[in-house]
């Protein structure tokens, strides 16, 4: 399963990004950059929230207004890495889902090293979370503001919402082997089961609703968790 997964995300990067020895799609690379931007926002609103009342709310008004410039563009992303996803595979629904499960959990992976980079760097988490939260909130990381991607994710909004509802229709449609409901954040769900103590979890799709999720997880001891994610980034509930 662990060689499939690599050669599964090896294989939608080189065709999203391509590989260093040769031109660089240009819309693999705007997917990928409006994907795991949005990605590093909720991690950092998920890391910060509890700190305390002060923080908490420049996380919530970080997210909302971030959303609010940015939301547009990361669906017509989301769309794009769909639509390649449905080119590459065709009528092979289960490499299709596959490839997206490969994708999504390399955009949380890159998304998360990024931040603990940041984090290993600073002694002091409150100021730390209140200065990248306002970054996020003032407009420093909004997605309109990189001249080299910001065209092509215009392209891809407005492709959106032309042909997205068709294409939704044929996402939902995707099963993975053992008629396992398909489910966008899988392999992101089993990575969190084993950080959290849960080794060789059962993970089971009961919501995949994409961008909302929510997995059942059977622990070997047969305890349960329930886990919840939003756009691939996933938390325990509580």
């Amino acid at each position: 399963m662990l060689s499939l997964k690599v050669l599964l995300t090896g294989l939608i990067l080189s065709i999203l990004v391509g590989c260093s020895s040769a031109p660089q799609s240009s819309t693999g690379q705007a997917v990928y950059y409006a994907l795991q931007t949005d990605v590093q926002l909720r991690l950092w609103v998920d890391h910060c929230k509890d700190m305390n009342g002060k923080v908490k709310q420049a996380a919530w008004q970080a997210k909302k207004n971030w959303w609010r410039r940015n939301g547009a563009f990361v669906e017509g992303a989301d769309y794009g890495l769909t639509r390649e996803i449905m080119l590459v595979s065709g009528d092979r629904d289960v490499t299709g889902a596959n490839i997206a499960l490969g994708l999504t959990t390399q955009v949380v992976e890159d998304a998360v090293a990024e931040m603990q980079g940041i984090l290993a760097e600073s002694g002091d988490r409150q100021k730390l979370c209140l200065n990248m939260l306002s970054k996020f909130n003032d407009g420093d990381y909004d997605l309109r503001d990189n001249n080299q991607f910001y065209p092509t994710l215009v392209d891809l909004q407005r492709r959106s919402q032309r042909n997205g509802k068709s294409l939704e229709e044929k996402a939902a449609a995707v099963a993975v082997k053992n008629q396992r409901k398909f489910g966008r954040s899988l392999y992101v769900v089993e990575k969190l089961a084993k950080r959290s103590g849960c080794p060789g979890a059962k993970v089971k799709a009961i919501k995949a609703d994409w961008p909302n999720e929510v997995y059942d997880v059977q622990c070997p001891d047969k305890s349960y968790i329930l886990v919840r994610c939003e756009w691939g980034n996933c938390l325990l509930s509580e």
